[in-house]
């Protein structure tokens, strides 16, 4: 461990490998935080038309249910990781978490949509703060490659998995209980994980006291958040709507200015180091593209089988558990093949086996049955990606020096948050586009393969990017 970073009291001192003594028991609390934090964004997808109802929503302001958290979330998270990094990672995790569990409740209780979309942008505040600081306790917690990799196998099949498990969750609910349940069902688990946190989670921090780049701050927070609210608004009025090119131009133009602050700045927020290294930047574009088109992959899949097929909100979300069993799978077996391969084949070859499936999806018909294209596809997808990304997570934090690494994982939060933004809006549009004149179930279905196609194109530009990146020296990356 780097003498530039801190450790306090939390979790005994080191062992003799260099090991946090209870880092094991502490991956388990970080998992199951980290867990709720990606379920939550899709945990309200299958709730969100009893929420309207209930509440009397129209349907332009219905989005802001899902918008208001994934905006909060992407526009706080390279601050909360500097956060972390300065104050504390396990105090800010813990801070997080009382907070998510406090704005879940509020949500939950909510009497119209004003307090509804209050305590969504404030479960993403907490989960901009919470998520970065899990991230970089993982990274500082475990030293050793070999049980770095298992560690963010387990993490990775957490953030993978997630998406899923929040549907499935998200239908369970609402079916047998209320919509407002997907909220309230955060704050018992909180509960669970508080204590354990508090006494098993090693504080670390910087060593040395920085001041705040509070320039750097601004410009990346409100540029990150104009950003993502101006690819959200090309769902509503397209890419080429006033509203989408303001927010989306105003958004470049602040991240422009952020980058040239941190150049200039003797105590950056986010140190451009940490993205000018050729393998690390590459990584934080693949994931990027992964999370464009996993993210378009369930909304889309999700359309199919409610509105073609037909299926209840439970078994729609019940149909998702074979990519969910993919990622989990590709992901802890990661760490085996890194074992035996290097991380760029690994990558890569997950890469073309999500592929396979995103071209395998492209085939769907309306009377396709779940069996034939639905199943295999997922479960490829989910093979791959679990493969993909647990290793692509790990080399956006490889080399990172321990004072920056909650910056570092910020970042990687911050990408996907953007990645699954975009997805969703631009093959929102190859969807419409393709169904467009159309009529009926054939036509829409067009659309959804045409989405899906394209999710497979992404996955291999992420490829070729990886093949394009300089190799790594060591197996295990």
């Amino acid at each position: 461990m780097s003498h530039s970073d801190v450790r306090a009291s939390g979790a005994g001192s080191p062992t003799s490998d260099g090991g946090d003594p209870r880092r094991w028991r502490a991956l388990w609390i970080i998992v199951a935080a980290q867990l709720l934090v990606v379920l939550d964004a899709s945990v309200v997808n299958i709730a969100l038309p009893s929420a309207q109802s209930a509440l009397e929503m129209s349907d332009s302001s219905r989005q802001w249910v899902v918008t208001a958290y994934s905006l909060t979330f992407g526009g706080f998270l390279l601050l909360g990781g500097r956060v972390g990094d300065l104050q504390g990672r396990k105090k800010l995790f813990i801070a997080g978490l009382i907070g998510f569990a406090v704005s879940s409740a509020v949500g939950g209780f909510a009497v119209n949509e004003i307090m509804l979309l209050l305590a969504r942008a404030a479960q993403g505040v907490s989960a901009a703060f919470l998520a970065p600081a899990a991230l970089a306790l993982l990274t500082t917690m475990f030293t050793t490659d070999a049980e770095r990799a298992k560690a963010f196998g387990v993490f990775g099949a957490a953030v993978g998995t997630g998406g899923v498990v929040g549907m499935i969750l998200g239908g369970v609910l609402t079916e047998y209980l209320s919509w407002r349940w997907c909220l309230w069902f955060n704050v018992p688990v909180v509960l669970l994980i508080l204590g354990p946190a508090m006494r098993g989670l090693t504080e670390s921090k910087a060593a040395r006291s920085a001041r705040y780049d509070l320039p750097g701050t601004l410009t990346a927070t409100i540029g990150v958040g104009s950003l993502i609210y101006g690819i959200s608004e090309a769902i509503e009025v397209g890419w080429l709507g006033t509203t989408t090119l303001v927010f989306c131009g105003a958004g470049l133009l602040l991240l422009a200015l952020f980058v040239w602050i941190e150049h200039r700045s003797a105590e950056p927020m986010m140190p451009l180091r940490i993205v000018l290294n050729r393998v690390r930047g590459s990584g934080y574009v693949v994931v990027v593209l992964i999370a464009s088109g996993l993210y378009a992959y369930y909304l889309f899949l999700t359309y199919f089988l409610q509105l073609v097929r037909e299926y209840s909100a439970l078994m729609t979300g019940l149909a998702f558990v074979p990519i969910g069993a993919g990622i989990l799978f590709g992901s802890l077996g990661t760490g085996r093949l890194l074992a035996r391969m290097s991380a760029r084949s690994v990558m890569i070859g997950g890469l073309l086996l999500s592929a396979a499936g995103f071209a395998l999806s492209g085939t769907i018909q309306p009377d396709t049955g779940f069996w034939t294209v639905v199943f295999p596809s997922q479960l490829l997808i989910g093979l791959g990606i679990g493969a993909a990304m647990t290793t692509v997570m790990r080399l956006t934090l490889d080399g990172v020096a321990p004072e920056e690494s909650g910056v570092a994982s910020a970042l990687t939060n911050a990408t996907r948050e953007i990645g699954g933004a975009i997805g969703i809006s631009a093959l929102n549009v190859v969807a419409i586009s393709v169904a467009d004149g159309g009529r009926g179930n054939e036509a829409v279905t067009d659309g959804y393969a045409a989405a899906f196609l394209a999710g497979g194109g992404l996955m291999l530009l992420a490829a070729l990017i990886v093949v394009m990146s300089r190799p790594r020296r060591t197996t295990a990356a």
